[in-house]
């Protein structure tokens, strides 16, 4: 191993360094790819756009100063306090980008991409939306193999330019001049078979997918159709009943338990809400990977996603004001982001929460981009949380609109099929897949949400918009009033609620499955306050063998709709189907006798050979989920109630 890799190293030195510094100006006639992965994804230029990455100690100001000098028109995109897109006219980028990387005040300039496959997507079921667009600056991504020792990374830092950001447990960073092509040079590293992964650190905004943006005494609870609906009037509307999660009834057995900490990573958690107090939040240095301070994880602005995804976990039940939370026992770990926050950083956002304790993480956003592998950092690190025991589940994103035939698709990284993850639609009040939910067969499972966005001739229904309620900032901000006009529906400075104890810490106004990935995760953190020893596996079998088939679509053999994945999420069976579970799996009986006993008992892999017998006996149900073989030479099953 160790020659075939110094061999590599030396044909590297000859023949790979005349190619890796030739900036942008040498024309590459071949369709450009990366690599997620061994995936080549393929990619295409935008037209009119590139990225710029400038120096700290250069403003704004100065930076959209020396760029006006070279375009006669250009409007600049800022995402953080360094990197901007420009876009100009389609004639003059590639002049500017080679008069731009001459100047000292930039440290990257470079073209801005579309992902084909996304953009043949876009064209041919005529979307009118832009696919995502993506920029490279000066920094790769990496993953080596097992095994490479750090004598041959060294080897490869010094012939490939690197130098080194930072290391975490699942992947590193690396920097390299503005005058090398990223784009092959990424390849040419992932080509040496060293990595799991190297590619340029793709910067792209991350959507929030709310948008295009036991009874308790809690007062608002008659509003939460999603926990309780019993075709109940609430925002203008009535729904179907039972089209809910059976919390009442799961809360039963359980309201959930402290021990138990879901992240939510999203735009941040008020500290000390009236209906989550700091004593059932888990708040931490280093949990703001967004602007500001890095040790606060709270919310900005009208920014209220964060809060309004942990008030529909854990808000505070039996308090007497507010809302009930699904798992109004646990605990919530606010982990922040905003506009400025890159892929990286998303990645390193989960590998805090894992290493932190997080036993569950929710994340409603994604990337509105159908490659399931277009940001292999972060699919490694969710693949590492979930090695690390933590459940992961996402929100599937909200581009559908099936009143006009729409039928979207699954965003990434909800679109990356991984065991132990969940990706999460909605349904709605009438126990219907909601218009903007994606019909897709990366859909795993759907809690309620709102049922519509506003008709706008393109998508939604007449009469609808956000309708869930949950928390919302304090005072004047965040959700409650509403800070933007959606015509007849919701008009700017709408106030819902509009009394109560501290109304404006509560908002009607929420939805998307942004509100139906937290609802999911709530059922799980119940499902693992009752048996907290779980994988993530299991609890992801769990929450979907228990959910409920929702009558008018197909389910395959395997019990799987493309609309409603495996069904809506039912709080109630889930919870009682692990009260006192057995679990038997990887069995083989050989001329022996076996007797399995239990409330619920989920079989796997088990065989039964030679004249033996297996008794099973269950007080609920016996769930066979995966092979049970019984040969033909004499053996029995027998499955009896206790």
């Amino acid at each position: 191993m160790k020659k075939s890799i110094h061999t590599i190293l030396r044909l590297m030195v000859l023949f790979i360094m005349p190619l890796v510094f030739c900036g942008h100006s040498v024309k590459q006639t071949e369709q450009l790819f990366y690599y997620a992965f061994d995936q080549k994804v393929p990619i295409e230029e935008v037209l009119g756009k590139f990225m710029v990455k400038k120096k700290t100690n250069v403003s704004k100001e100065e930076t959209e100063s020396i760029i006006s000098s070279c375009l006669d028109k250009a409007d600049y995109d800022w995402f953080n306090d360094d990197i901007c897109t420009v876009s100009t006219d389609e004639g003059t980028i590639s002049m500017a980008i080679n008069h731009l990387l001459s100047e000292d005040a930039f440290l990257s300039v470079r073209p801005v991409y579309n992902l084909s496959q996304d953009k043949e997507y876009y064209r041919k079921h005529e979307l009118n939306a832009q696919p995502l667009a993506v920029g490279m600056i000066d920094q790769i991504s990496l993953k080596y193999k097992d095994g490479v020792e750090e004598t041959v990374r060294d080897s490869i830092n010094k012939v490939f330019n690197l130098t080194e950001l930072s290391r975490n447990e699942v992947f590193e960073i690396y920097s390299t001049t503005k005058y090398i092509d990223i784009l092959e040079l990424s390849n040419e590293l992932f080509e040496t078979g060293l990595f799991v992964f190297a590619y340029p650190e793709l910067i792209c905004r991350v959507t929030l997918c709310d948008d295009l943006s036991v009874y308790p005494n809690d007062p608002y609870f008659q509003y939460q159709v999603t926990l309780h609906n019993t075709g109940q009037q609430f925002n203008g509307h009535t729904g179907t009943p039972d089209a809910d999660i059976d919390a009442p009834e799961a809360w039963a057995l359980t309201m959930g338990s402290p021990d138990i900490v879901i992240a939510v990573i999203d735009e941040g958690v008020t500290s000390d809400h009236p209906d989550l107090p700091n004593s059932r939040q888990v708040r931490l240095n280093g949990s703001n990977f967004g602007s500001g301070n890095p040790n606060d994880p709270s919310p900005t602005g009208n920014n209220n996603h964060g809060n309004a995804c942990a008030g529909v976990i854990a808000a505070t039940a039996n308090n007497g004001e507010g809302i009930a939370g699904v798992a109004p026992l646990c605990k919530i770990m606010p982990v922040r982001f905003d506009e400025t926050t890159s892929p990286d950083s998303m990645a390193l956002a989960i590998i805090f929460a894992v290493n932190n304790g997080a036993n569950i993480i929710s994340c409603s956003w994604g990337y509105s981009c159908t490659n399931p592998n277009l940001h292999p950092n972060i699919i490694s690190s969710i693949s590492y949380a979930i090695s690390h025991n933590t459940i992961v589940l996402f929100s599937v994103g909200n581009n559908a609109s099936h009143a006009y035939n729409i039928n979207g698709f699954v965003s990434f990284p909800a679109n990356h099929k991984i065991n132990g993850m969940l990706a999460v639609g909605a349904s709605d009040r009438y126990d219907c897949q909601a218009d903007y939910s994606p019909t897709d067969s990366c859909v795993d499972i759907v809690a309620p949400s709102h049922r519509a966005y506003p008709d706008d001739s393109y998508s939604g229904i007449s009469g609808e918009s956000f309708e869930m309620w949950s928390i919302d900032i304090p005072g004047n901000y965040g959700y409650n009033p509403w800070p933007t006009d959606q015509g007849n529906y919701i008009s700017n400075g709408s106030i819902l609620p509009n009394s109560g104890s501290n109304y404006l810490s509560y908002t009607g106004y929420f939805g998307g499955t942004s509100h139906s990935c937290p609802v999911v995760a709530g059922v799980a953190a119940l499902v693992l306050s009752v048996n907290p020893v779980l994988t993530p596996d299991v609890v992801c079998t769990v929450l979907k063998n228990s959910a409920d088939k929702v009558d008018g679509y197909s389910y395959n053999e395997y019990g799987k709709s493309n609309q409603m994945g495996y069904g809506r999420v039912n709080a109630n069976n889930a919870v009682w189907m692990v009260c006192d579970t057995t679990f038997y799996q990887n069995d083989y009986l050989y001329e022996d006798v076996r007797n399995v006993t239990g409330c619920d008992i989920i079989i796997r892999n088990v065989g039964v050979y030679n004249n033996s017998l297996l008794r099973v006996r269950a007080k609920n149900n016996v769930y066979i989920e995966k092979t049970l073989y019984i040969s033909n030479d004499g053996n029995e099953l027998d499955i009896k109630p206790y």
